[in-house]
């Protein structure tokens, strides 16, 4: 399997942009999944800001569709309860797209990290309401596994609860929540740590069924509702093969 990826944060207005490759497409490498993190400042693919009521991207193709992905954690009491917003919002001419959550103040929650990927091209921004400080970890490069004979259609989690969207530019966005041992896992558990299948996934959207492999260009982005950590990616590289363990 011969994956790479380029990952995009966006914490407020403050941005950090890995470049894995110089543009938005590359050859595949002979040498298996790898993040060539070579860290650099740049602008983001998508800019996002935080207003009290809404989650505003912009940067994106205008009359075009964004897929928005977030996942929060929201006070209870003396608890907090995982709370999911999904959505598909129409880009306006001038490449904005404005999100409102349906919250019980109508407020963005503040605990809550945030996708938003530009179904038309791919590019995409994840952040967070400025007090919330995001934690990135490194994509699972070597969780690619072969589910079938030739297709690459596995990916092995750092996460024990995964909340997991896929976006294919021009095609739809298919998203998933898996638990180790539980619902939509497909591999022993044995480490403590899912393995969610392609097929599995849902459309977000009027969007098609899931494709059935990974493919050249495809967003991920996967959220751990426990504590907000996430990862994202976008795959570069024909889907055959298989990495070993992440």
């Amino acid at each position: 399997m011969n994956f790479r990826f380029s990952t995009a944060t966006v914490v407020g207005a403050v941005c950090l942009i890995l470049i894995m490759v110089p543009t938005r497409a590359s050859a595949a490498s002979s040498a298996g999944p790898q993040a060539l993190s070579h860290g650099a400042s740049a602008p983001p693919e998508i800019d996002l800001s935080f207003e009290e009521l809404a989650v505003v991207a912009s940067d994106l193709t205008p009359g075009g569709d964004a897929v928005i992905f977030s996942v929060a954690r929201v006070p209870r009491g003396y608890l907090s309860q995982v709370v999911r917003f999904r959505g598909v919002e129409l880009v306006d001419p001038f490449g904005e797209a404005r999100y409102m959550p349906e919250t019980d103040d109508g407020t963005v929650p503040l605990k809550s990290v945030w996708a938003v990927v530009d179904l038309e091209t791919g590019a995409y921004g994840i952040g967070a309401p400025p007090r919330f400080k995001l934690r990135q970890v490194a994509f699972p490069g070597r969780g690619f596994e072969v589910g079938a004979p030739g297709l690459v259609n596995r990916l092995h989690h750092r996460f024990r609860y995964v909340d997991m969207l896929l976006v294919r530019p021009g095609v739809g966005a298919w998203m998933l929540r898996a638990v180790n041992q539980g619902e939509h896992d497909r591999g022993g558990g044995g480490d403590g740590r899912p393995t969610t299948a392609v097929e599995d996934m849902q459309p977000l959207g009027a969007g098609p069924p899931p494709p059935d492999r990974f493919a050249d260009g495809d967003v991920l982005v996967v959220i751990d509702p426990r504590t907000l950590a996430f990862y994202a990616a976008r795959l570069i590289g024909p889907p055959t093969g298989s990495g070993g363990a992440p």
